[in-house]
C-alpha cells in the first residue's frame, strides 16, 4: 500500500501531467504566453506543446488571443476557481450548524455537494464522539442514489439536470434496500421534494441510517448541497420526527446564512 500523498509515477497519465504543467505556467505576471515560451520553459517539443494547447483550448481551459497569438487561461479555469471558493464558503458557513447538530445527538454530520455526475462530494464533516461506520471524509465521494444527501441534491435539480445525472447512474445493488430502478428513484425524489428531507435506510451499507435535507442559496430552488446526520440503525432515536425537524432546521439555518429567501 502506498503512503497517502505519495504519487506512484507508474500510474500517472503523462499527457495530463504535461497539461497541468502548462496551466501552472500562467501567473499574474505571465498571464499570456506564446507557444515557443511554453515549450522552452517546459522543455517540450513544439509539436507536443501545440497539441496540448489545442486540446486545452477545445475544452475551455485555455484561450488564444487573436491579436498576438498568445495563450491565456480560459473561462473554465475561472469557473473551477469560483467553484472552489463557493465550496470553501459553504463549508465555513455550515460548520457551526453541523457542529451543533452533531453535539445534540453525538452523531456524525456532514455537508455534501453535487458534482454533476452520479456522485456527491463531501466538503465538511463533524465526527461523533463515539464509534461509528466509516463515512466519507472531506474530499470523499459516494453514489448519489444511495445517500440521503445525494437524493436531496438530485430531487432539487432542474428537470434537465436531473435527467442528465440519472442517465449516468448504474443501478447496482449494494444491500437489499438499494434503489435499483429509475422508477423507484424518481418516486422517492417526488416524495423528497414534497417533504423537504430524505432518508437513507441501509441502502448503501447495512446497519447505516442517515437523514438529510437540502441547502439553498440566493432565490433559486436548485439546491447548493445537503446536510445529513448518520448513525447506526440501533441508535436511531424513537422520536424520529424530532430528528427530521432538527436536520431540516439545520439546513434552513445554513440556507439563510447563504442568502436564501424562502418564498
Amino acid at each position: 500500500m502506498r503512503e497517502a500523498g505519495i504519487s506512484n509515477q507508474k500510474y500517472l497519465n503523462q499527457s495530463i501531467v504535461k497539461a497541468a504543467a502548462v496551466l501552472d505556467l500562467f501567473t499574474l505576471e505571465q498571464y499570456e504566453l506564446g507557444i515557443s515560451t511554453i515549450a522552452a520553459q517546459l522543455d517540450m517539443p513544439g509539436s507536443t506543446t501545440h497539441r496540448i494547447l489545442n486540446t486545452l483550448e477545445s475544452v475551455g481551459y485555455i484561450s488564444q488571443n487573436a491579436e498576438n497569438g498568445k495563450y491565456r487561461l480560459g473561462l473554465k479555469c475561472f469557473v473551477l476557481g469560483n467553484r472552489v471558493r463557493l465550496y470553501n464558503e459553504l463549508a465555513s458557513v455550515a460548520k457551526p450548524y453541523l457542529t451543533e447538530l452533531s453535539q445534540r445527538y453525538n452523531e456524525t454530520t456532514n455537508l455534501s455537494v453535487g458534482t454533476g455526475t452520479d456522485e456527491i462530494l463531501c466538503i465538511s464533516k463533524i465526527n461523533a464522539n463515539r464509534s461509528f461506520f466509516a463515512t466519507p471524509n472531506v474530499g470523499g465521494t459516494r453514489k448519489i442514489q444511495i445517500t440521503a444527501c445525494g437524493k436531496c441534491i438530485l430531487a432539487f435539480q432542474t428537470p434537465t439536470e436531473q435527467k442528465h445525472i440519472i442517465s449516468q447512474i448504474k443501478f447496482e445493488r449494494f444491500t437489499p434496500n438499494t434503489i435499483v430502478t429509475e422508477q423507484q428513484l424518481r418516486e422517492q425524489l417526488e416524495v423528497i421534494r414534497r417533504d423537504g428531507y430524505a432518508m437513507e435506510n441501509e441502502e448503501g451499507e447495512m446497519g447505516l441510517f442517515c437523514c438529510g435535507a437540502p441547502v439553498f442559496s440566493g432565490r433559486g430552488d436548485v439546491c447548493s448541497g445537503a446536510v445529513s446526520i448518520s448513525m447506526p440503525v440501533n441508535r436511531v432515536p424513537a422520536s424520529l420526527d424530532i430528528l427530521i425537524a432538527d436536520v431540516k432546521n439545520t439546513a434552513r439555518q445554513i440556507s439563510r446564512e447563504l442568502g436564501y429567501i424562502e418564498m
